[in-house]
């Protein structure tokens, strides 16, 4: 084993001395490696993280042990714990393992090129080595972006631009194999025996999905080699059904709906064997297996992200070779799902931040139809919002018809399809897509197949609160607040191993409860952020005060038993106010972060006024309550329940005090703003449309002459762009596909008013991301 391994490092053993045989235990001992890693990464997935780590250590200290897998492996822990908890100290360890995977990647991709040693059926020697490399580069520059240095921002495009090359080499490869080979060969080279995944008998010739070519004679007498394929076929077996890391059978705890109250219609008698839940491929190799999900996660990624970057970074990217497709990249990360690996997991763990994550990138409002949907045909049509077109033109701001809308959608109905199925074989426009691909519509839509991938993954990781954190999110985005509260109270916080697991779960509730308006336990929660959290402990503090403030107004005005309100008072003061010390105790590199800048201007506002005003009391110095501004930039007004957003509305439209009634134009802005988007989700449309038009809007934008103009403010720079943003959805709203061309319109103006400001990032995603959705609709 010296010498196998002396050859694979570049030292001692020249590669051409090595056997035949030799070579083939090198094959065999990588994909045990591989599988050991992705056994270590499962159980770090499982909120297990020392035993994962422990199972890396063990298998190190081995003789002949694939370092580049297994320090990738850790690498790709930390990168978990990094990325889950934006905690520096963190995200420079991770930084240091991915740097060193990069590293061993390119030697040992070099030293096998060298050998000649065929590990896959389908792709050239060294072509996982060309994957775990661009897995540990793109990962690395991910880390390295959100560094506020310059330089590491410069090396971070520059390993991009790397993982970029490779991945489209290595995927132009995988689509080709795709072509010519069919699923039942993709084990085994044309002149191999035929596929066995496990043996009969001795006597049975030897063939293993791990050796990608025929045995000679002796090698097949190997009793040694024999049983080494078998464990490591018993391994991958038992990872693929999720048997590996100890846990019950997973189809045990298979729902098929989200919640605790569906877990009570799980079979009370326990199933033993460990059938897949996966449809798992058992007969491909795990080198193979590594590859394409590796690949296809890391290449849709890439793409996805950049496709959400800001148009001005976009453009000069693209001219260094740099395109992303968000259909593409979000079609490539579902593959990789299929996948009963991490990569499987962190495609899953991804697809739920963009879709039903805190900032949720795919508002679910636009729910515009793809430009293939038959479901165009239900939209509201313009004829029939003919009325309120004509009424709002009178308005506040003066609207452009757009006069191509008309031949857009005479255009678009000839694309419809009247068949649909969310499973494409073919893509008409590139031929990219496989069978068992999303379509267009359901890649915006994902729906019941989300949460289906989402319950697989409850099952198979019964001890993470990481999956259940997701399943609460997934039930709150679609409004059901109570019961994703109910969720995340069913697990006990102090169990969780991962503290940065814990401390998302505890925020994430905290939002919940703001949303639901339950204010004490949500500021209960945030305070307790300071012993879990390394970070934000100014934005924490603030939010609580928040927190306390509302329940104060709402005790002032009888919505409240009054016997606490002057502790809400007091608590709110203290925190409002005092949270900006906090500054520069717990930051993210030596940068504030944008919530924490964000916090600062507010209090800064909030003593610029108490001074202008007179007033002794601080907390009359503020006037639009800052907790519904907040509930904002986490889609509170998308999840809130009818009965939140008529509270919401009431305590921004009949609440008073000195800062409110002195009617200041900034506040009155943020305040019209809150009140217009809780009339459009309580279906007064035209109402909301009007309070948007003639109370906000014109505040800092007009069109004169068919041109745009916008008057910057700098109070509030978030309101502005989303303003429009809305807008656009506003449009969509009332006008249906006519309008699209106009929505595109105020996207635009959304995306023209960009600047530098503590949200920018958060807000200008959700811009790009809905003028790639309207421009795909229009065919454009």
């Amino acid at each position: 084993m010296f010498r196998v391994l002396g050859a694979l490092t570049g030292r001692n053993q020249p590669a051409e001395e090595l056997s035949q045989e030799e070579k083939t235990k090198l094959v065999l001992k990588q994909a045990h490696d591989f599988e050991v890693a992705l056994q270590s990464m499962d159980y770090v997935l499982d909120d297990r993280a020392k035993e994962g780590l422990k199972l890396l250590k063990d298998n190190e200290n081995k003789d002949g042990t694939d370092q580049t897998i297994n320090v990738l492996a850790r690498g790709v822990i930390e990168f978990l714990e990094a990325t889950l908890g934006f905690e520096a100290q963190e995200m420079r360890k991770a930084s240091a393992t991915l740097a060193k995977a990069e590293q061993l990647s390119l030697k040992s991709r070099q030293n096998v090129q060298k050998m000649e040693l065929k590990s896959s059926s389908l792709y050239p020697p060294g072509t996982v080595y060309a994957v775990t490399y661009t897995e540990s580069c793109l990962l690395h520059a991910l880390l390295m972006l959100f560094s506020e240095s310059m330089m590491e921002a410069a090396k971070a495009l520059l390993k991009l631009r790397k993982a970029y090359s490779m991945l489209q080499e290595i995927f132009e490869a995988i689509k080709k194999a795709e072509k010519t080979k069919s699923k039942a060969a993709l084990s085994l080279d044309n002149e191999s025996n035929e596929s066995q995944t496990s043996f009969a008998s001795v006597d049975s010739p030897f063939a293993s999905a791990d050796i990608p070519y025929k045995l000679g004679p002796e090698e097949q007498e190997d009793h040694d080699l024999l049983e080494y394929a078998e464990k490591i076929h018993r391994m991958r077996t038992k990872r693929l059904c999720g048997a590996h890391i100890g846990n019950s059978p997973a189809i045990n705890r298979l729902r098929k709906e989200l919640g605790l109250e569906a877990m009570k219609d799980l079979p009370s008698d326990e199933i033993k064997e460990y059938d897949p839940i996966f449809d798992a491929d058992l007969s491909q190799a795990t080198i193979d297996e590594f590859i394409h999900s590796g690949v296809n996660l890391c290449f849709g990624i890439l793409q996805v992200v950049l496709s959400l970057i800001p148009p001005t970074i976009g453009a000069v990217l693209s001219i260094v070779g740099f395109h992303g497709s968000r259909e593409e990249g979000l079609r490539l990360i579902w593959r990789a799902t299929r996948q009963r690996n991490v990569h499987g997991c962190i495609g899953l763990l991804g697809l739920m931040f963009y879709y039903d994550g805190p900032f949720q990138f795919t508002d679910d409002d636009f729910d515009i139809p793809a430009l293939n949907s038959p479901s165009i045909t239900n939209t509201p049509s313009s004829s029939s919002l003919a009325k309120t077109r004509s009424q709002r033109s009178s308005s506040g701001v003066q609207l452009k018809k757009n006069s191509t809308s008309d031949s857009t959608t005479s255009l678009r109905k000839k694309d419809i399809t009247e068949n649909h199925s969310p499973l494409s074989k073919k893509d008409t426009r590139n031929g990219s897509f496989m069978e068992g691909d999303l379509d267009d519509p359901t890649l915006l839509h994902p729906g019941k197949i989300l949460e289906d991938a989402l319950l697989k993954s409850r099952a198979l990781f019964p001890n993470s609160a990481l999956w259940l954190l997701n399943e609460a999110r997934m039930l709150s985005g679609k409004g059901r607040l109570e019961e994703a509260v109910n969720l995340l109270d069913s697990i006990d916080v102090e169990s969780i191993q991962m503290r940065q697991v814990k401390s998302l779960l505890v925020f994430d509730r905290a939002i919940t409860l703001s949303h639901l308006h339950r204010y004490d336990r949500a500021a209960e929660d945030l305070l307790s952020l300071m012993n879990i959290s390394d970070w934000s402990h100014a934005f924490y503090t603030y939010f609580a005060g928040c927190c306390y403030l509302e329940n104060w107004r709402m005790c002032k005005m009888g919505l409240m038993e009054s016997e606490k309100a002057d502790y809400y008072k007091q608590r709110a003061t203290e925190l409002i106010f005092d949270a900006p010390n906090l500054l520069g105790k717990k930051t993210f590199k030596s940068k504030n972060l944008p919530l924490d800048r964000f916090m600062l201007r507010k209090v800064q506002q909030f003593k610029s006024m108490q001074n202008d005003l007179g007033v002794p009391d601080p907390l009359d110095a503020i006037a639009t309550s800052p907790v519904h501004e907040i509930s904002y930039f986490y889609n509170g007004y998308n999840r809130m329940t009818k009965s939140g957003l008529e509270l919401s509305t009431k305590m921004l439209q009949e609440f008073h005090n000195p800062a409110i009634d002195c009617r200041d134009e900034d506040q009155e802005l943020i305040k019209d703003f809150l009140i217009s988007l809780s009339m459009r989700r309580q279906d007064k449309l035209q109402e909301g449309c009007a309070i948007m038009d003639e109370k906000v809007l014109p505040k800092f934008f007009s069109l004169e002459d068919g041109k745009t103009r916008y008057v910057k403010k700098t109070e509030d720079p978030w309101l502005y762009p989303a303003s429009l943003y809305e807008r656009a959805l506003f449009t969509w709203k009332l006008e249906g596909m006519d309008g699209l061309p106009e929505s595109r319109e105020w996207l635009l103006r959304a995306q023209g008013y960009a600047g530098d400001y503590e949200l920018s990032t958060r807000i200008g995603m959700k811009i790009k991301a809905a003028i790639d959705r309207v421009e795909h609709s229009l065919g454009m």
